[in-house]
């Protein structure tokens, strides 16, 4: 058997999925949320591979990762999304600072040893750190730091949060397939023409010119592609620009970066950019968070911002097609895969990010029964 396969067993079996939640999604550095939706005195609930945590900036602007559990009698703090205001307990209404620690206690004279020394009941706090607008968590307590696991992709991130604005589309999905059955959909563009005939075959932008994208596998774990954008495209947003004005980091091509485990990034032209965590919620289900988050424009006449209403308002739209029609592909995968007994046929070039990602998690992450 290949080593640098991932057999059909592990794309459905309750074992293996535990052993990624305890294994793979605890030692890696896992996409957690934006800097900019932790603006002024905020938090959020946020459920990464098992594990429930609260996000917020500090008072110096630092992302901080903190368990969902109240020090005092362990109620869960928040639910899932954002929340205004202090992090405060629902059941007793122990209320806590930026830095996790106890900042008023209900009848605190019962409570002595807290009000002497309360960053002894801290919430539980773990690794936190940002590339760029990109806040990372790292549940174990050992590993690399955000840097040296994201190797180039960190400065990837860096540049594209140069000028990010605000989301601008948000939604969560379920799909009815393993987490790396949907991620190694967005890996291959091989499945297009058949799955995508209506959609990116028609107006995706993508140059024809050439017969495959530029893939790019500097780091053992991460992949991306760059593909070069049709000259219609380009020549269409020139005649644009003395109205929509320009944005921190234009590029004409569209790209495609892979975080492993679970984040893609993926940006047309660099005019926005569309962010997507794939999280595992069974063996044979995923939750996708997928945002757009646009950039700021300068020089942008009242007719110019108009226009980027309606480019945005039709990508959100052409997303939530696409997302479908995957979503539909990869729930038939599911149900192959789960009689499965032979290793995939991986194609050369068109499916070589696919095999990227494979060969970076049988080096992460152990399955049960291969030797």
């Amino acid at each position: 058997m290949s080593t640098q396969q991932i057999p059909p067993r592990a794309y459905a079996d309750s074992v293996q999925h535990e052993n990624e939640l305890n294994g793979l999604f605890r030692q890696s550095w896992l996409f957690a949320g934006l800097k900019l939706e932790l603006q002024g005195n905020s938090h959020q609930g946020v459920r990464l591979g098992n594990t429930e945590i609260v996000l917020q900036c500090d008072e110096a602007g630092k992302p901080r990762a903190f368990l969902n559990v109240c020090s005092h009698r362990h109620a869960r703090l928040c639910e899932p999304g954002k929340h205004r205001g202090f992090v405060r307990c629902p059941y007793h209404s122990w209320v806590y600072d930026k830095c996790g620690v106890p900042l008023s206690v209900p009848q605190k004279q019962a409570f002595p040893q807290v009000v002497a020394q309360p960053e002894n009941f801290r919430l539980q706090e773990f690794a936190c750190e940002a590339a760029g607008e990109f806040i990372f968590v790292r549940l174990a307590q050992d590993g690399p730091s955000l840097r040296d696991y994201l190797g180039s992709q960190y400065d990837f991130l860096e540049h594209a949060s140069v000028g990010l604005d605000a989301v601008q589309d948000e939604f969560r999905e379920e799909v009815g397939a393993n987490w790396k059955v949907v991620i190694e959909n967005a890996l291959e563009g091989y499945h297009v023409p058949s799955v995508h005939s209506g959609t990116f075959m028609e107006v995706d932008g993508m140059s024809r010119e050439k017969e495959a994208p530029r893939f790019f596998f500097d780091d053992a774990r991460h992949s991306h592609l760059e593909h070069d954008a049709n000259a219609d495209w380009v020549a269409r947003f020139k005649r644009m620009e003395s109205k929509i004005g320009s944005w921190p980091w234009r590029f004409e091509h569209y790209t495609h970066h892979h975080i492993f485990p679970n984040l893609t990034v993926t940006s047309f032209m660099g005019y926005s950019f569309h962010v997507q965590r794939f999280d595992p919620t069974s063996a044979e289900s995923t939750t996708v968070h997928s945002r757009t988050v646009g950039v700021k424009f300068e020089g942008a006449t009242e007719a110019g911002k108009k226009m980027m209403e309606h480019i945005y308002a039709d990508g959100h739209a052409f997303t939530k097609k696409v997302f479908a029609e995957d979503g539909a592909i990869c729930a038939k995968v599911q149900a192959g895969v789960r009689q499965a007994t032979k290793l995939a046929v991986l194609g050369e070039g068109i499916e070589d990010r696919v095999r990227h990602f494979q060969q970076a998690y049988v080096a992460a992450q152990p399955i049960e029964g291969q030797e």
